[in-house]
């Protein structure tokens, strides 16, 4: 199994993690960090309306997953994703976190592709 999210999304449901933790889902859960609400940046802010709500500050969000039981790795660059590798050769038997560090300053590309003509 797995599941992505972005940020805005991730901490809506991370709460979850407790779930997938407790049932032993060896599941994979990825948190495309951008450091906001995607879908309000790219939804709101071509109409010019104000942004001031939507970012976050920078957080751990491995470091959380953990204090659920999760295993987790925070991915900055290619290197990173051997954690993933080394996961999935284990014996999976607790899901992983995946914070994947995306850029603030462009904010979430697949979410532009999703709201373009919106």
């Amino acid at each position: 199994m797995s599941m992505g999210r972005n940020r805005g999304g991730g901490n809506d449901a991370s709460i979850e993690l407790e779930t997938v933790v407790r049932l032993g889902l060896p599941m994979v859960v990825v948190v495309y960090d951008d450091e906001a609400y995607g879908a309000e940046v790219h939804h709101f802010g071509p109409s010019g309306h104000p942004l001031d709500t939507v970012p976050f500050p920078a957080a751990d969000l491995a470091e959380i997953a953990r204090g659920y039981g999760c295993a987790a790795v925070t991915v900055r660059e290619r290197g990173d994703l051997a954690a993933v590798t080394t996961w999935l050769e284990g014996p999976r038997d607790r899901p992983l976190l995946v914070h994947a560090k995306v850029s603030r300053r462009r904010g979430s590309w697949w979410l532009e592709e999703a709201f373009r003509g919106h």
